[in-house]
């Protein structure tokens, strides 16, 4: 029998909490380390979480879209950081008129280390499954992440 579309919807909402709840947010909680890395705040590890893969910078004005908030919230945040010396703002050079943003080498090592903390402590968790639970868990993980490459 064919997947309706509206139950995969629906099993997709019902994954995103539960991936939250069983994984990110219990391992978040347990790393006492993470929290301790930095004074900043979820938005702004957002912000450079967002500025990470991008090595030519990115303007203000597609920052706000992508994290979804305004230009007016987001120009505080990212005076903080870069105040804190993770981040910087440069001049577009093929138009002089647009500022762009980029992670400074502190800024690419505080990401890089949370994420590596999460990827460490995940570990743990993941440890908590049997092996065939893991190797259920791996399969069905190589499947989505398959088919959701395709998606556009």
């Amino acid at each position: 029998m064919p997947a309706k579309t509206e139950q995969l919807a629906a099993n997709i909402i019902q994954l995103l909490p539960l991936l939250q709840d069983k994984l990110f947010k219990p391992a978040l909680q347990n790393a006492s380390n993470l929290k301790k890395q930095s004074d900043l705040t979820h938005l702004q590890f957002h912000i450079l979480e967002e500025l990470f893969p991008i090595e030519d910078g990115i303007s203000m004005t597609r920052l706000a879209k992508n994290i979804n908030i305004s230009k007016q919230q987001l120009t505080p945040l990212v005076n903080k950081l870069e105040e804190k010396e993770y981040l910087i703002k440069r001049q577009d050079v093929s138009d002089r008129r647009y500022v762009k943003l980029m992670l400074t080498e502190k800024g690419k090592n505080l990401v890089k280390t949370r994420w590596e903390d999460i990827h460490s402590l995940l570990i743990n968790r993941i440890n908590q499954l049997g092996e065939d639970e893991r190797i259920d868990l791996d399969y069905a993980i190589h499947k989505l992440l398959r088919i959701l490459q395709k998606m556009e």
